[in-house]
């Protein structure tokens, strides 16, 4: 039924057809149209994912249909869109719907990308009426409905768009600028993509592999000990320990891992400990917890389904979607945060009856549940856009999940249901003994409560077992100062391995913990810990991208990269696959969501400076490079301020970024630098 009075509707945006039915039936509409469905003054329509795309750089200049590295950079003055061919359809229903409007509530996904699929659209049709916005965490009728009674204030989620069109103009910027400069120097017609998230991501790979293939392994030695305790005839099995304190033969002799790599010196540790008796130091056993682990993220969840079935981190994205859109069994599952609020412990029994109504087989855990404990996940303080993945009360029953759906929707459950139980507790053993300056250590670890970890694992006999497979020996009774003979001692002769391949599981890990791994003391100073390389939504989608663009392979469990992700990884500068750099960047888009000082402006100016020095270097005719500003200082020489080492840095922000400096390395404590 076409729509005839007009600024009478208030027009609910959805993302895509089955949010948009799910809205609609929430709102007891049921009058459905071609693109809509309408009732009780209010329509709900949706996109279909982004029905605008950026157009590309003939747009701007008809010129720019010939790839030139004269043109080079493109840096358009005004942003343009345009409508997507295969959505246009639903485009114009939007246009036409929006004229009968008074208002719009923005119902797409609760993210940065859902912001700005709407806004696009709103602001490419020029759309001025009053917004709202819903913010959704699930799409159970109990959720929506919630979502529906506490519609919030538009301008609270704005800085989101800020944030999306901030991304998507530098990643149009260095993707569209540097493809073709690195295309045109590759000179073989073979299209080299390069992206802000993707190429850093790719860096990653290519240092693993050229780390495991240039890996040699080196020989180090263990000795293991053997005591006879007074009151028991079964040795004791102790490790010697590389001194901490180590003295300069050890020192010289050990590898950073504390492994001892001279076999003289183990050799001499045999010879002087041999039917010796050694003083018990240390006899002592400790109960230790450990509480339940924390809910799902998206990460977390790509990551354990990678280590249990080798599903891709995309294939995990799809599911969990799946269970959160279709089958309305979870929460939204593009969330970064492992926490819940307080609020929600109200609704702790009925979602276990929930569970108990779609599986009884699980009937018999839940009884065991304390509905009453409150774990550590409940902390208000840490809920960022979204809470962690959790299942609804919605009651669909499992039977129309598919093997891999119901394993992870059985890993969220089971995560839920485990911070209902107690903490997992064992016994701690340390038995030190030590023969003059040497000392030998055992360790043994006893379960005692199994606790939350009989929840874990879909079948308890198994996780049982495994538990007490993995758990280390019983160790003897001895008291501390007991005199123990050294019955036996052994050699043991190994190798140092090499680090493992990247799976999609581990790739994801260091894409989104690379905030840890920063050493350098500028960049330290600036990234955050929690800052990563992409989002929970688009890390997915960046492995699937190198994929399909042949820049890596997948064998078996591992990624690898290919030929021609080492040639790209070889051509492009430091700056551009640097993933800290990135890090760093994407920790600026973050600010600009949350309106922590940085802006949209800035953010793509960086991005513009650092465009134009790559470019000006790519011109620079080979050999014709100026040289009479190079520093009179290099890296090793001592600081003319302080008299600490120098060091190379790169620039991080300014209108240098990307160039490399002299700094010094008693950096923040002395700031002198000189341009290279």
């Amino acid at each position: 039924m076409a729509v005839t009075n007009k600024n009478t509707f208030e027009l609910y945006l959805c993302e895509k057809p089955s949010q948009g039915r799910d809205i609609a039936k929430a709102l007891g509409l049921t009058q459905r149209n071609d693109g809509y469905i309408q009732g009780k003054g209010l329509l709900v329509s949706w996109c279909i994912g982004h029905l605008l795309e950026m157009m590309p750089p003939d747009a701007y200049d008809s010129r720019y249909k010939r790839w030139s590295i004269n043109d080079l950079p493109i840096l358009p003055q005004h942003w343009k869109l345009e409508a997507k061919k295969s959505t246009k359809k639903q485009l114009m229903v939007i246009k036409r719907l929006l004229k009968q409007c008074h208002s719009v509530v923005i119902a797409t996904d609760a993210d940065r990308e859902g912001e700005t699929i709407a806004r696009e659209v709103l602001d490419y049709l020029n759309y001025g009426g009053a917004t709202r916005r819903l913010w959704l965490s699930a799409l159970d009728t109990v959720s929506i409905q919630r979502a529906l009674n506490s519609i919030r204030h538009s301008g609270e989620t704005l800085p989101l768009y800020h944030s999306g069109l901030a991304r998507g103009r530098a990643d149009w910027l260095i993707g569209m600028n540097l493809t073709r400069a690195y295309t045109l120097l590759g000179n073989d017609r073979q299209v080299r993509s390069v992206g802000r998230v993707q190429t850093p991501t790719l860096a990653l790979i290519v240092k693993r592999d050229r780390d495991i293939a240039g890996f040699k392994p080196q020989p180090y030695y263990e000795i293991l000990a053997y005591f006879q305790p007074q009151k028991n005839q079964k040795l004791l099995e102790t490790r010697w320990q590389v001194p901490k304190q180590k003295t300069q033969a050890i020192l010289e002799t050990s590898s950073e891992k504390n492994l001892c790599l001279d076999k003289q010196l183990a050799q001499a540790v045999i010879s002087r400990c041999q039917n010796q008796y050694g003083t018990v130091t240390t006899a002592s056993t400790q109960r230790k917890k450990q509480a339940p682990p924390l809910l799902y993220n998206l990460s977390g969840l790509q990551q354990e389904a990678s280590r249990r079935w080798a599903y891709g981190a995309q294939e995990v994205l799809n599911i969990a979607q799946a269970l959160y859109e279709t089958h309305k069994l979870t929460s939204y599952p593009r969330s970064d945060c492992e926490y819940l609020p307080l609020s929600q412990f109200n609704d702790v029994s009925i979602i276990l009856q929930a569970l108990c109504k779609n599986d009884p087989s699980l009937c018999e855990l839940l009884s065991h549940a304390n509905q009453k404990q409150r774990s550590r996940v409940w902390n208000d303080k840490k809920i960022t856009a979204h809470h962690g993945i959790i299942p609804t009360q919605a009651t669909p029953g499992c039977q129309r999940l598919n093997t891999k759906e119901k394993n992870i929707y059985d890993l969220i459950r089971r995560r839920y249901i485990a911070q209902f139980f107690p903490d997992y507790e064992y016994d701690q053993s340390i038995i030190l003994i030590t023969i003059a300056e040497d000392q030998f250590k055992a360790s043994g670890r006893i379960p005692r409560i199994y606790g939350w970890k009989q929840v874990i694992n879909s079948n308890p006999e198994r996780n049982k077992k495994n538990i007490q497979s993995s758990a280390e020996k019983e160790l003897p009774a001895v008291e501390k100062g007991e005199q123990l003979l050294c019955d036996h001692l052994k050699l043991q002769d190994k190798l140092t391995s090499p680090a493992k391949h990247y799976t999609e599981g581990t790739l994801i890990k260091a894409m989104e913990t690379i905030g840890t791994q920063v050493t350098d003391k500028v960049m330290k100073k600036i990234l955050r810990e929690t800052a990563g390389l992409g989002t929970q939504a688009t890390r997915a989608n960046i492995i699937q991208t190198l994929l399909q663009r042949k820049f890596i392979k997948k064998d078996k469990k591992v990624i690898k990269s290919t030929g021609l992700g080492f040639s790209l990884c070889d051509a492009v500068p430091e700056t551009i696959k640097d993933p800290l750099l990135t890090a760093q960047w994407e920790q600026q888009l973050d600010d600009i969501a949350h309106k922590k000082g940085q802006n949209i402006d800035g953010f793509l100016q960086q991005q513009v400076d650092l465009l134009k020095a790559i470019i000006s270097h790519i011109k620079q005719p080979a050999g014709n490079h100026s040289s009479h500003n190079k520093s009179q200082y290099k890296p090793g020489d001592l600081c003319p301020d302080c008299n600490h080492p120098l060091e190379t840095r790169q620039a991080v922000r300014g209108k240098k970024i990307g160039q490399t400096y002299i700094g010094c390395s008693h950096f923040p404590d002395c700031r002198f630098y000189s341009w290279a």
